[in-house]
């Protein structure tokens, strides 16, 4: 099993442990939290799939964020690709396929005149996911494995609780046949689909907590660099500039890059990538639109204060504008508009964080004045 990017430090070790549990029917759902920029994704694509294929796996893989208006035709088109490949049915099947559409019934078949398909199309996917389903799992042999990319966006609309409830019961009722990796990067948005009592998913399979990428990713790095120069790069200085800035794969191997092509020194390289980063985030722009309270308040979870408390809404009347101390259902609406945004997470029990790796270390710079270039 390997990859193409060279780049790439493995986890086989977490693929492996997933992928087991499955096999010996220890679990048939695992869910995989990482914040935005931690390499989840990437460890899916190279690690997990290649490792659950080498198992005699039958993969399929829908990433919500493809299409956020209709998850349904993002499982139903994952569920296609793995029954149909990549081959000339996928290719004739899409040819066919008007955009917004899914396929409802396939007949293929081999005559004198060649492979014959034939093409039922419905525009509510919902209607067929249970036939795809159904040939997903007979497929499988057992070993059908169906992978969810930002599972939580399920729980952003009331619109898809009913789709939403039919994709649990769909896999409940595959149990031992077809097996779930869902990935997400929410707290929040997990919670809602996971933890709380009437989640749509709650208690239904494992959470696997997604580790940092230490040392020995720079180390590989290092090797890379040495091998193609014969120079020594800077392990110990690009590691500690990586744990500063959140521990963020992307931005390590960026600094590489630069290093190796522009010849530059770790600090040079990273002072590029960092300011690439912040641009691409558009953060500045993003906060300069919050209100004063909305910022306030990003400062006092990085800070970890008592948001909802006397003592600290106080303290937050002498800083804002208005000089009054907002009351708990302004700090109340204030949180929801920063959810709804997307900037922070609540894990409950009145604990919140900062969703981002990457805007949580902007934050801490220019709000704290935290000392990070």
């Amino acid at each position: 099993m390997t990859t193409k990017d060279r780049l790439h430090f493995p986890r086989h070790a977490l693929a492996e442990s997933i992928l087991l549990g499955f096999e010996n029917n220890i679990q048939t759902a695992t869910t995989i939290f990482a914040p935005r920029r931690k390499g989840k994704t990437t460890f899916v694509r190279n690690d997990l799939i290649p490792m659950a294929r080498d198992k005699g796996f039958l993969v399929a893989t829908a990433d919500l964020w493809l299409d956020k208006d209709h998850p349904e035709r993002v499982i139903a088109r994952a569920l296609q690709e793995a029954i149909h490949g990549t081959g000339f049915v996928r290719r004739t099947l899409l040819r066919f396929t008007r955009p917004g559409q899914v396929i409802s019934g396939v007949n293929a078949g081999a005559g004198t005149d060649g492979v014959s398909i034939g093409l039922d199309l419905a525009d509510d996917a919902g209607l067929v996911l249970p036939e795809l389903f159904e040939r997903f799992s007979q497929l499988g042999k057992g070993k059908a494995l169906l992978i969810i990319d930002e599972v939580q966006h399920l729980a952003t609309r009331k619109e898809f609780e009913t789709f939403t409830a039919t994709l649990r019961t769909l896999l409940q009722g595959a149990q031992g046949e077809v097996y779930a990796v869902f990935t997400g990067s929410s707290q929040h948005g997990l919670a809602r689909m996971f933890r709380r009592s009437k989640a749509p998913f709650y208690q239904y399979g494992s959470e696997v907590s997604f580790p940092e990428l230490g040392m020995e990713f720079a180390q590989h790095l290092a090797a890379l660099y040495f091998e193609a120069t014969g120079r020594t790069w800077e392990a110990a200085e690009a590691f500690s500039l990586y744990v500063r800035r959140g521990m963020m794969p992307k931005h390590l191997r960026e600094i590489y890059n630069l290093s190796l092509t522009q010849n530059l020194p770790v600090v040079e390289a990273d002072k590029i990538v960092w300011a690439s980063m912040l641009d691409e985030g558009q953060f500045a722009t993003l906060i300069e639109s919050l209100a004063p309270l909305d910022q306030a308040l990003l400062v006092g979870i990085l800070t970890g204060e008592s948001l909802f408390s006397a003592e600290y809404r106080k303290r937050l009347g002498d800083e804002l504008p208005s000089g009054i101390a907002p009351t708990t259902t302004q700090v109340q609406s204030a949180l929801k508009r920063l959810q709804r945004a997307e900037l922070i997470g609540n894990l409950d029990h009145g604990s919140w964080s900062i969703e981002d790796g990457a805007l949580q270390s902007y934050l801490r710079r220019v709000l704290l004045d935290d000392d990070q270039d």
